[in-house]
């Protein structure tokens, strides 16, 4: 199976060399793709290092993007599977070789180390949860995402049917609309301890803590569960 690995610097250019080194030196992994979505940034100057390494590509965006932009750029990749990571996560190559197994072993599901599930409270829908460190289906992942090109071709008509025109479109719910391919819920692994960026929470910098983010997915979540759309069994 061949995968290509997409991750987007936007706030963190200093984490890129702790996020794709590993991703290079994984054996599952045959391309990574490194897109600026901050064009106001000269990568460069942080892939000194990383840019000598064979499987890298780098893509200097026009203009700033958001974090769908990652699913945009797959679609120009032909490749059997994708893997895209945070830029505040830091995988190790271990961990990328389980995870890009689990998707062989089970490609009709969409596999990652973080998730979500959703409750009510009040008679109202939230989303949260912060899943890690356990075996087990979610209703959303988070942070990183291990998919087929079949999964990725169905977000795409996922993201057409709900008005977002272009994958990359889709601002806050990314997430949402790949965690909804596939047969089945999610699944989330474990694959050992996890290393995270400090500013994974820090205001003005986590993409979570922006003005509308809960508001933006709550109203995509229900939107997907109502469509008919979505195939297989959900919790």
């Amino acid at each position: 199976m061949s995968v290509c690995a997409i991750v987007l610097s936007y706030k963190r250019p200093q984490n890129m060399e702790r996020v794709i080194l590993p991703l290079c030196e994984s054996a599952a992994i045959d391309k990574v793709i490194v897109s600026n979505n901050n064009p106001e940034i000269d990568l460069r100057d942080a892939l000194e290092r990383v840019m000598r390494e064979p499987k890298v590509e780098l893509i200097q965006q026009t203009h700033r993007s958001i974090c769908a932009k990652r699913f945009e750029i797959a679609l120009h990749q032909p490749f059997d599977a994708y893997l895209c990571p945070d830029d505040d996560l830091f995988l190790t190559s271990t961990q990328i070789g389980a995870l890009i197994d689990a998707l062989a072993h089970e490609p009709t599901r969409v596999h990652g180390v973080f998730g979500e599930i959703h409750s009510f409270s009040d008679g109202r829908l939230q989303l949260g949860g912060g899943i890690s460190g356990i075996e087990c289906e979610v209703d959303i992942l988070n942070r990183c995402y291990a998919f087929t090109r079949a999964h990725l071709l169905q977000m795409t008509m996922l993201a057409s049917e709900l008005g977002y025109g272009d994958v990359g479109n889709a601002l806050f719910v990314d997430d949402l609309l790949i965690s909804h391919c596939g047969d089945g819920a999610p699944i989330c692994h474990d694959f050992g301890p996890l290393d995270s960026c400090p500013t994974s929470d820090m205001p003005g910098i986590a993409t979570y803590k922006e003005i509308g983010f809960d508001e933006a997915r709550v109203a995509t979540y229900l939107r997907l569960a109502r469509s008919g759309l979505v195939q297989g069994s959900r919790r």
